[in-house]
């Protein structure tokens, strides 16, 4: 066999596999478990008892858990475009609910400093007309 054509079939074989449903499959399962985890270290997963609410952090990444497993269970079915499916919505929601978790966190820092007077509220300031 010549170069060119091992060459070829090279570049055939490796197209074929990144087109392959279980791959594609284990590629977002990957990413959704890897989010999940950076949303986990910002405190995204943390369900405090007592609580009368839960906030959007914590609802995503609940939500994000669940489409994980269910993508999980599908993967193990062979249902390989389901899986994908709620894998990549996974991702997508453990991202937001990391980004929500630092808007949180802002949000708890201005109400302790509008509590304490150092900040005067923007609508407090002004007369109503």
């Amino acid at each position: 066999m010549s170069r060119l054509t091992t060459s070829c079939l090279l570049v055939a074989a490796v197209a074929a596999a990144a087109a392959c449903a279980p791959i594609q499959t284990t590629v977002a399962t990957n990413r959704a478990k890897d989010n999940m985890y950076k949303a986990g270290l910002a405190d995204a997963d943390d369900l405090k008892p007592g609580e009368k609410y839960i906030t959007p952090a914590q609802y995503e990444y609940q939500l994000a858990y669940l489409y994980l497993e269910k993508s999980k269970e599908l993967q193990g079915f062979s249902k390989f475009d389901a899986a994908t499916f709620y894998a990549s919505r996974a991702a997508t929601l453990s991202a937001k609910a990391r980004e929500h978790k630092g808007d949180e966190e802002r949000r708890k820092i201005r109400r302790q400093q509008i509590r304490s007077g150092q900040i005067i509220p923007k609508d407090m300031g002004r007369e109503q007309p």
